[in-house]
């Protein structure tokens, strides 16, 4: 294999690379992906995490127990702009894939050149998980956000030697762990980049770098006050995980992380991905070149982390998501490295085709419910039935004598939330912390008798006897998700609360 790429030669600020028609191509299908994701947005329901995730929006607040606030407060402006609609929460999200992939065109060409930066977009564009996450709102839509405007701003820095680049890089550090905790590992690749070159060493005495530093601090100065003021229960909650079974599990974990790794990456990118990030690797030892540096410093820490961590304990899927943009530099390295140019056609085009297609399967079920999905707990599985299902919640509270309606998991409540909105009132009986941000139920809506409607396995009869003297079994209602009896919701009429029920 060839030599990795030097980086560009340094251009002026103002110059803007000429645009040929490959670029053209690539932002045509840049723009029609987007204008694709928007009527996604607008078409399917939302998921579990989409539903609870909106509940925090609806107080916007300095932090919540599962996450920091950066994705309520991206859905609240959403829903101030477009309404309190599946469009509107999710507007930002196509947005920000849309950013992303710019973000990463003008990365990748300052680290390596035009024709790096146009072949990782295209195979960012066909990652599958990148895909989905540019329909859903989580913590990992901001989270990958500000990863890419960190790197590219380091790239920024790397390319113009302007200290000032630092101020940026500190204020995007800090809006990232505004975002999700994963974000920590950028200071990880910041150190890395720093030290591991000679040349990078000198920003040590730079003023704007130890500024750019405080900058990252104030901007998480939400969480932490948050946290301070709850007993520290969000940090314990989420760093709780690294130290989570102390018990090695064997490869199981190790090859479920591998094999998520390979599906949502897509399985030819992955494994470009992974013989990119090896050359780039070596060519850092060997040759010390900052922009090798600095790509490998945005791959290695997390995923490290996350090998480790599988083999003691699962590594969720999207867990990885912020180290999808530089594999996808790394992809576009290890395949401009493949000869003759027939083949490395033929392997973009095999890569590129895999991964739209898997996509394109997904968002076809997210649209019409596929029954072997809807069996397997697919997450599209999710998406269906909300509106029905609340539709019957409503007449049984009615035809009940019920007063609001109670669940005990934060999925149920979300979706019932919405389905219901402005109908019932709905509130979770445990885990109370998740809420503390809502304005609390009146008292007099409390006294009155509740429906408490939950999915079959996550009913909890012991803590409904434990909060009310009665309760009555109304039979279950099932919700459309595609298998052929559909998901059951146990339902419940409880009533003379031992103590306020909430």
């Amino acid at each position: 294999m060839r030599d990795l790429p030097d980086a560009p030669p340094a251009i002026a600020a103002a110059e803007i690379p000429r645009v040929d028609r490959a670029d053209v191509i690539l932002i045509v299908a840049a723009v029609a992906l987007f204008a694709l994701r928007l009527v996604m947005a607008a078409a399917t329901g939302f998921v579990d995490d989409e539903a609870y995730y909106r509940l925090w929006s609806l107080a916007p607040s300095l932090s919540y127990y599962d996450h920091p606030p950066m994705i309520a407060w991206m859905i609240a402006i959403g829903r101030v702009l477009i309404g309190d609609t599946t469009f509107g929460v999710r507007f930002i999200a196509p947005l920000c894939h849309l950013l992303g992939a710019v973000l990463l065109w003008r990365t990748a060409f300052l680290l390596y050149g035009r024709e790096t930066a146009r072949a990782a977009v295209w195979l960012l564009l066909a990652m599958p998980l990148l895909a989905i996450g540019g329909i859903l709102v989580t913590p990992d839509l901001p989270s990958v956000l500000f990863a890419g405007l960190v790197l590219w701003a380091l790239a920024e820095l790397d390319h113009s030697k302007n200290a000032n680049w630092w101020l940026a890089i500190g204020a995007f550090a800090g809006l990232g762990l505004l975002s999700k905790y994963t974000n920590l590992f950028l200071g990880a690749t910041i150190v890395i980049w720093l030290i591991a070159s000679p040349e990078n060493r000198r920003w040590l005495r730079a003023p704007q770098l130890w500024i750019g530093g405080v900058i990252a601090v104030v901007a998480t100065l939400p969480v932490i006050v948050w946290n301070a003021e709850h007993d520290w229960a969000s940090f314990t909650k989420q760093f709780g995980r690294v130290g989570h079974s102390g018990t090695l599990t064997g490869p199981l974990y190790f090859v479920e992380f591998i094999g998520t790794l390979l599906a949502l990456v897509s399985p030819v990118i992955a494994v470009l991905a992974a013989l990119g990030l090896v050359q780039v690797v070596r060519s850092a030892i060997r040759h010390r070149r900052s922009n090798d540096i600095l790509l490998a410093a945005a791959v290695l820490p997390m995923l490290t982390y996350f090998a480790v961590h599988a083999l003691h304990d699962r590594v969720q899927g999207n867990w990885p998501a912020p180290l999808y943009p530089p594999l996808a530099i790394c992809a576009a390295l290890a395949l401009a490295a493949i000869t003759p140019e027939r083949r490395r056609s033929a392997v973009f085009t095999t890569a590129l085709g895999l991964g739209f297609f898997v996509t394109a399967a997904i968002y076809a079920d997210a649209l019409h419910p596929i029954a072997a999905a809807a069996q397997m707990k697919a997450p599209t599985e999710q998406m269906y039935g909300w509106t029905e299902l609340g539709d019957a919640v409503e007449k049984k509270r009615i035809e009940a004598g019920a007063g609001w309606v109670a669940t005990s998991s934060y999925a149920s409540t979300g979706q019932l939330t919405f389905a219901l909105k402005g109908k019932s009132d709905v509130a979770q009986l445990d885990q109370r912390i998740r809420y503390e941000f809502l304005p609390p139920l009146s008292p007099d809506t409390l006294r009155k008798p509740a429906l408490y409607v939950e999915l079959d396995r996550r009913v909890d009869l012991d803590l409904l006897k434990s909060k009310f003297r009665t309760v009555t079994a109304l039979g279950s209602l099932a919700r459309t998700n595609g298998s052929a009896t559909g998901a059951i919701y146990k339902v419940y009429l409880v009533s003379d609360p031992v103590a306020p029920p909430l």
